[in-house]
């Protein structure tokens, strides 16, 4: 009998539109601009520079909520772009929120702390402030204390429920006038002073998928993140709330744990204000959550002689319907003076709908269904992309488009093992993401905004089909790669009087992959999609020397060795980096890296596409 299927909705997309549209009816003080998924305030037609001295933004992906719509509102964000279910927006939805918060203060970008979202954000925030001229701060977040240094070393902490309170507390700072470096500031000095720790029952359920359960029924995972991804231990048999809560909060401020303890001032008694914060992850009831609550309360007071200044309890950020909770406690030592002022901002009152600690008396005048278009917006215009000069390069229409096609095959035909691969060990969506990307690219190619026999030009068309359409990690990963591919082709027009050699089409692959390691830390031997990426690339550099062919053989060979060896490599980078990860060194089941398997894919496609077009000719 097929699984149960424990969802309303099939699938993530509609789900997410009805929902920001079921948002902005209930709460008129939002606005919805659909074509690049931004939330942002109702600013009664005028230029937001009247309205505020800096903005605040926040991006991230869907199935949070209330974050990060819920905390658009006088007193926090100014706007919210929403990414699919647990993946970062691309660039372009960033950019576009930046521009509808455009101000002369400047903006600031709260980020959580993963890849994707650095990605996008850093990529965004630099087009906007080259176009604009304004000022763009990013604060990243990373409050997860379940994760020792060693382990996180390269990618560093996991931005969890700790967020909302960083929205709070920048939001009202902002609006008691403090210029953007000083709403930063304080930002930054409260994520110096927080822990944050998960727990959870079992896995979510994604939109329109049966249950996939991971755990024994005993069993438990403590450092969950809100991306569905496995805890960095189970525990076996299921503790007592008493024990559970007692581990977790030992997490956050055993001072005798190097690796964990991550606070820059413990929390002492008389010396600190202790802010406590109970998340729901979205399954448990509010009996259940009231329940950790009173235990947290308790055994701060008991255990720590601890009185919490101010606790909130409910649910701030979900992981869909996620059978879990968090913790978090941020200590500010009364000898900051920031510390009284963070009280303050923590206590001031916000119209946004998900903190619901606050209540406003301001009404709002006017529907606000339906946003203008970004265009119409008061500020500096940047050209698309498509708008970007590009040299004539000839080359021969069949084969470019046999290779988008061919690509586009071998990926559709390696999805379901792609996204089966990074179900076990990450959420479950790089093999979507690549086809999403591929299918895209093809619609474009037949709706002829691709121009085959211009190798300049086509490339930067795919470049920015590929920027606009992936989300996620692998996305902004791509989109870089791509992007770089077709810059680093389409050299200053003039010195290209033919056809491009294949010799100068390695080149440009070399390039482009010397542009990707400088926006990532990943290498070969980190587990990534680096692992058949660099020797791909290495190889066709020799190999390619007797032809495209042969040179395009002897490198998928290499791509695809180098895919087989993160088999029985540990996980430094992406969500996965969190399975097992109490045990030092320890593999993720013999199951090759999803991002390296899919790079394996698209260059198997380039291949099979040569050969054909080498056949008939």
């Amino acid at each position: 009998m097929a699984a149960k299927i424990n969802t309303f909705v099939s699938d993530g997309a509609a789900a997410l539109n009805g929902a920001v549209q079921g948002f902005v009816a209930l709460y008129p003080q939002l606005v919805y601009h659909e074509e690049h998924k931004v939330v942002h305030k109702f600013l009664h037609n005028r230029p937001f520079i009247q309205h505020c001295a800096n903005g605040k933004l926040l991006a991230g992906g869907s199935g949070h909520e209330p974050a990060h719509a819920g905390y658009v509102g006088d007193g926090m964000l100014d706007a919210a772009v929403c990414g699919a279910v647990f993946a970062s927006p691309n660039a372009l939805q960033v950019e576009t929120g930046l521009r509808l918060i455009e101000s002369p203060g400047g903006i600031l970008v709260i980020v959580k702390n993963y890849t994707g979202d650095k990605l996008n954000f850093t990529l965004a925030a630099e087009r906007f402030r080259y176009a604009a001229g304004i000022a763009v701060r990013l604060v990243v977040v990373g409050d997860d204390v379940s994760i020792g240094r060693t382990r996180s070393a390269l990618i560093g902490r996991r931005g969890l429920a700790g967020t909302v309170l960083i929205h709070k507390i920048a939001g009202a700072a902002a609006a008691a006038g403090l210029g953007l470096g000083e709403v930063a500031d304080a930002a930054e000095f409260a994520l110096c002073n927080m822990g944050t720790v998960g727990v959870g029952l079992d896995a979510c359920d994604l939109p329109g998928n049966s249950h996939q359960s991971r755990l024994g029924p005993d069993e438990i995972e403590i450092g969950i993140g809100i991306h569905n991804e496995p805890g960095s231990r189970r525990v076996k048999p299921q503790p007592s709330l008493a024990v559970l809560v007692a581990d977790m909060l030992s997490s956050i401020l055993d001072i005798s744990d190097t690796e964990r303890n991550y606070l820059a001032s413990v929390p002492q008694h008389g010396k600190h204000d202790v802010i406590l914060l109970v998340n729901n992850l979205g399954g448990l009831s509010t009996l259940e959550i009231a329940a950790v609550t009173g235990e947290a309360i308790g055994q701060l007071r008991t255990k720590y002689q601890l009185k919490p200044s101010r606790v909130y309890a409910g649910t701030f950020l979900s992981a869909l319907n996620g059978p879990g909770f968090s913790i978090t406690v941020l200590s500010l030592p009364k000898s900051e003076g920031i510390s009284s002022r963070i009280i303050e901002w923590l206590d001031a009152p916000t119209e946004a709908f998900g903190w619901t600690c606050s209540i406003s008396t301001r009404s709002w005048e006017g529907p606000a269904s339906v946003s203008t278009s970004v265009d119409s917006i008061h500020h500096r215009s940047e050209p698309e992309s498509e708008q970007y000069a590009a040299p004539d390069i000839p080359c021969d229409p069949a084969l470019f488009t046999g290779i988008v096609k061919s690509v586009h095959k071998s990926i559709a035909a390696a999805e379901p093992e792609i996204t089966r691969m990074d179900t076990v060990i990450g959420d479950g969506d790089c093999g979507t993401t690549l086809l999403a990307g591929s299918t895209a690219v093809v619609s474009a190619l037949e709706d002829g905004m691709i121009e085959t026999a211009s190798l300049g030009k086509g490339m930067m068309a795919v470049a920015n089909v590929i920027a606009r359409s992936m989300g996620g990690t692998s996305g902004a990963l791509y989109a870089v790669f791509f992007t770089a591919l077709a810059s680093a082709i389409c050299t200053p027009p003039g010195t290209h009087h033919g056809p491009a050699s294949f010799s100068s089409l390695v080149e440009a692959t070399n390039a482009a992959l010397r542009n990707l390691e400088q926006v990532t830390a990943a290498r070969e031997g980190d587990r990534t999609m680096m692992d058949a990426l660099i020797p791909f690339a290495r190889e066709l550099s020799v190999s390619g020397r007797a032809g495209p062919v042969q040179g395009l053989d002897q490198a998928v060979e290499a791509a695809d060795s180098g895919c087989k060896l993160t088999r029985n490599l540990p996980s430094k980078f992406g969500r996965s980096t969190y399975v097992s990860a109490e045990a030092s060194g320890e593999t993720v089941g013999g199951i090759p890296d999803p991002g390296a398997y899919g790079v394996v894919a698209i260059v198997s496609g380039i291949r099979d596409a040569f050969k054909a077009y080498n056949t008939s000719s």
